[in-house]
């Protein structure tokens, strides 16, 4: 700062404050050291050269990640335009008043009067976001480049100071005093801290988040597991040293107990609703299930789902029944109608089917022609028939139907009576062999 003027104002900052960059997130932290609040008083400091550089030495009160830089710049007299400066650098701060190693370079600020001033790029495009990862107590520099000489006697923009006493260590200046280009302990040459600071988003402790399905996950943050319903967060430990066991709602004596282990609500007779499941949605109100036969049932929507039936919500009831009747064919003498709901088709004078039959072909309302020795339906006889005319020995109706699987062929029971007495019994045997090998007409 060669032939440095320090000119000050005492500028009453009753400005808005703007920043040129988008809101902070709750876990960002303001570092600074000057005690400048809400534009309350502040002095603007100069003259500055082209190539100088004036910054504060902040220390990081958390582990994270330096994410943006702040810069009050004021003017003496309203009017001034925006100024686009040399650069904003961050340094490693272990000594003083010499910076280290330099960790990021902000190209061509544009300074605004009357304004906090706020950057989290490093260019001036804006597509390169500012991070650099710092620790708790670890010391950096942020420093502003000039590239416009300031003239703060005829009222032009600077940076500020407040009017506190100028902390030690803690206000850097580069310039020229007349020994040479050298970093300088600002606190020589003002009586204040620069209003240059630094935001830090601070990373919260993370830690194994036991969620209440039993599920586990790693590396969460405090806020983010206890965010979640019935979650529990265990700092600083990982997922294979904790054991997670599964809750939620207990249903019994028509109420609804929260977090329960399906242990302990079986113990006291209750009905577990299912992991991670929440009272406060009802589910241990009963309502009606509509199962696929068209029959409804009151129960819980999560035995309603077991059931693969519908759940029509939390105290809907069964009277009237309000679930869909499935539909099938219906039989009057040999016509059939196909698409009838039982109702429909009882009510008609019909004979129903079943649900979700069809009129074919076959036609069902039709009956079968008798093949006799044709047991198991294949429209011949051979030593496939054996087992299925076996079952039907004594007029077992039944065991002979369940010989066959769903949606297999069927024919009459009377292709068993082969010798057509009008019973099946061991009378059929000799005529059944007789007609082997032989085909249906």
């Amino acid at each position: 700062m060669k032939g440095l003027k320090l000119t000050g104002h005492v500028v009453p900052l009753c400005l808005a404050m703007l920043v040129f960059t988008f809101p902070a997130v709750a876990e960002e932290v303001v570092v600074k050291n000057d005690s400048v609040v809400d534009f309350g008083q502040a002095v603007i400091v100069g003259n500055f050269l082209m190539g100088e550089q004036a910054g504060a030495r902040l220390t990081s009160p958390c582990d994270g990640t330096i994410v943006a830089v702040q810069i009050i710049w004021l003017e003496g007299t309203p009017g001034h335009p925006q100024s686009l400066e040399e650069a904003i650098h961050i340094y490693t701060g272990a000594g003083f008043p010499i910076p280290g190693a330099e960790l990021a370079l902000l190209e061509g600020p544009v300074m605004t009067p009357g304004y906090i001033n706020e950057f989290r790029y490093l260019d001036e495009a804006q597509t390169i976001p500012l991070e650099v990862p710092v620790i708790a107590g670890e010391n950096f520099y942020v420093t502003l480049e000039f590239y416009n000489p300031t003239d703060v006697g005829n009222g032009g923009p600077s940076v500020v100071r407040d009017t506190d006493e100028c902390q030690s260590n803690r206000n850097v200046l580069y310039g020229d005093l007349g020994m040479g280009w050298n970093w300088y302990d600002f606190c020589m040459l003002i009586s204040g801290d620069l209003a240059i600071r630094a935001i830090i988003d601070c990373q919260e402790a993370t830690g194994a988040c036991c969620y209440a399905n039993g599920n586990c996950a790693n590396e969460i943050e405090e806020s983010d597991c206890q965010g979640e319903f019935g979650a529990t967060w265990h700092e600083g430990l990982t997922c294979a040293e904790i054991t997670c066991t599964p809750r939620g709602a207990c249903c019994r004596m028509g109420g609804c107990l929260q977090l329960i282990s399906p242990s302990d609500c079986a113990a006291i007779d209750g009905v577990y609703a299912g992991d991670g499941t929440n009272c406060n949605d009802d589910v241990c109100v009963a309502g009606a299930c509509c199962l696929i036969t068209g029959q409804c049932l009151e129960n819980f929507g999560f035995e309603c789902e077991a059931l693969y039936g519908n759940f029509l919500g939390p105290g809907s009831t069964c009277d009237p029944n309000p679930c869909p009747q499935p539909e099938g064919a219906c039989c009057i003498g040999t016509l059939c109608l196909a698409d009838q709901t039982e109702a429909q088709c009882t009510g008609s004078g019909g004979e129903w089917v079943g649900p979700f039959t069809d009129c074919g072909p076959p036609n069902p309302c039709e009956t079968p022609p008798v093949c006799a020795g044709d047991s198991n339906c294949d429209e011949a006889i051979s030593w496939r028939d054996i087992d299925y005319f076996v079952a039907a020995m004594n007029d077992n109706v039944a065991a002979w139907e369940a010989m066959f699987a769903p949606g297999e062929p069927s024919c009459s029971f009377d292709n068993n009576d082969v010798n057509g007495d009008g019973t099946v019994n061991w009378r059929d045997i000799d005529p059944f062999v007789a007609v082997m090998n032989t085909t249906c007409p």
